[in-house]
């Protein structure tokens, strides 16, 4: 399928130019779209088998932290206030949202996503906490554009995005598109790395809900 677009596209290429160009220049020409069109297809073939491989070997993989103590951690909010994970042990859940953050639009969508979803969340005794680990005045600016009220922990030495095993992916030095889900007694009960960077907001509701079963 590839190679037989390729052939169309430089027929076409030789049609519509061949007439207004020397035949030298004219070979020259379609020597090179051959050559481009050649490293685009061997770009999508590697692509491809990149992603049917799963991707790098340094993925994040949180998911092996399922059924686990969740590492503990203290993060400041962008409004200075420290959160500390195990201060919920006994009372609530807690859904955690590692992400790339600033300069990531599906990010700050998903994020603008659970905010909607917020009272699904509480109804089911659940805290939402998005962490980043952006410099605070860009992901403040980022928050307000957004219009987000949820609290985005900053994890500026990256070192919960590290322990929860949630570093890497799409940037080595960023969080990927991960979900962790923390019960109420400081057990991993459900986590999962999206690189497609979208969650279903219905699918992550359903595991909250599964705590309950």
């Amino acid at each position: 399928m590839a190679n037989k677009a390729i052939h169309k596209s430089i027929g076409r290429y030789e049609k519509s130019h061949r007439r207004w160009l020397p035949q030298r220049q004219w070979r020259r020409l379609v020597q090179t779209a051959a050559i481009a069109a050649g490293v685009v297809a061997v770009a999508a073939v590697i692509i491809l088998a990149f992603r049917a491989a799963g991707g790098r070997d340094d993925m994040p993989a949180p998911e092996n932290l399922v059924a686990s103590q969740a590492p503990d951690f203290t993060l400041p909010t962008l409004e200075g206030k420290e959160v500390t994970l195990s201060d919920f042990k006994g009372e609530k859940n807690v859904l955690l949202f590692f992400n790339e953050g600033y300069g990531c639009a599906p990010c700050w969508q998903q994020a603008a996503a659970l905010q909607e979803d917020l009272d699904a969340f509480t109804a089911l005794d659940t805290e939402v906490f998005l962490i980043m680990v952006d410099p605070p005045d860009l992901l403040a600016q980022e928050a307000a554009r957004w219009d987000l009220t949820l609290p985005i922990l900053v994890d500026g030495e990256k070192d919960a995005a590290k322990a929860y095993d949630a570093l890497g992916g799409m940037h080595a030095d960023k969080p990927n598109h991960t979900f962790v889900l923390v019960d109420k007694d400081g057990v991993v009960r459900w986590s999962r790395d999206y690189p497609s960077m979208q969650a279903d907001n219905e699918s992550v509701i359903e595991q909250v809900r599964n705590l309950a079963k």
